[in-house]
């Protein structure tokens, strides 16, 4: 098949990295697979086995199947000349998300709650194509070097609300009075144009290191240096953190947003209701207190999230996209 996705960018965001990832799997499988962006460069972050080409070039060429999740492109996605259309809905609650589930597209979520939402709300048909990870790139690293800290690793950008790191913030700042040994670490990459530098916006009296611009190579690394991950998501389809951290075998404390196929309560991670501090703090000070829940939620999360690689997901594409070919 010939297979197209519209990117508004290729920065570093967990929305590229799934169409990256994908295309990947898919020419594994001998499909054709092309990125279109704006510039028509390659991802300088990611290794990319598929084609890229620029919006200027959308016309020249007609595809199987075509994918987008940016709403901001879709005059660009109306342009492509493809048999069938997907969008593929990764955010819940964009002001434009009315407008286009009354459009003639095929319809993806990436993620079991996203799916239904958009069922009852929309009443369309909505295909599960949940998240991914990369387990050559997100796995345990066996020797960790003792240290006399207990990490606790949050996605550090502060700047977008709907992250919610204030919330892990506050939390983690108050169990340190308890806890003196406790460390923040936090990381984020600066992106494309928007160069902001989160660092100056931490602002908390606890110890904390902030890695900056990892190379992919090392975010094994970067979760080995975690005893306990947290996510305070607000609004999101698929936690990309979460799922790496568990793919790293850390135990990881989180709200539902963004982990529902994957995070279950006591069972492969400890979730709180809603991103208040309180409640993130009571769990993760569980976590603190009791290692052997520790090891058993880092192990029961590392199994479950095996389930979800991005070639399962590669293979779940190719069976609906085929379905509705025929």
């Amino acid at each position: 098949m010939k297979i197209v996705a519209l990117l508004p960018h290729v920065e570093v965001f967990g929305g590229v990295r799934r169409y990256i990832e994908i295309g990947n799997e898919l020419v594994k499988r001998g499909h054709h697979y092309v990125l279109f962006h704006p510039e028509g460069k390659p991802p300088g972050w990611l290794a990319f086995q598929g084609s890229v080409r620029s919006f200027d070039s959308l016309d020249n060429e007609e595809f199987d199947v075509g994918l987008c999740s940016e709403y901001s492109i879709l005059p660009q996605f109306d342009r492509l000349r493809a048999r069938s259309k997907f969008f593929y809905f990764v955010l819940e609650g964009h002001k434009m998300e009315k407008a286009v589930a009354g459009r003639n597209y095929y319809f993806l979520g990436n993620s079991e709650g996203i799916c239904r939402r958009l069922e009852r709300k929309h009443k369309i048909r909505c295909l599960k194509a949940a998240g991914g990870i990369n387990p050559e790139i997100f796995h345990p690293v066996e020797s960790r070097p003792p240290r006399d800290t207990l990490n606790i690793l949050c996605y550090g950008r502060i700047y977008k609300r709907r992250k919610g790191i204030r919330y892990a913030i506050c939390a983690v700042e108050r169990l340190y009075r308890e806890f003196p040994k406790l460390r923040l670490v936090l990381f984020d990459t600066r992106i494309g144009r928007d160069l902001r530098d989160p660092r100056p916006m931490i602002k908390t009296r606890m110890p904390f290191d902030f890695h900056l611009d990892l190379a992919q190579d090392r975010m094994a690394w970067l979760f080995s240096q975690a005893d306990i991950f947290v996510s305070s998501e607000l609004r999101a389809g698929w936690s990309n953190t979460s799922a790496e951290a568990m793919a790293c075998g850390v135990p990881v404390v989180c709200t539902p947003s963004g982990t529902r196929d994957f995070a279950f309560h006591n069972r492969t991670a400890l979730v709180v209701p809603v991103a208040m501090p309180f409640l993130l703090r009571r769990r993760i000070r569980q976590l603190i207190l009791d290692q052997g829940l520790r090891q058993r939620l880092a192990q029961a999360g590392y199994k479950k999230i095996q389930e979800f690689t991005w070639s399962a997901l590669a293979d779940r594409l190719v069976e609906i996209f085929r379905s509705v070919q025929n």
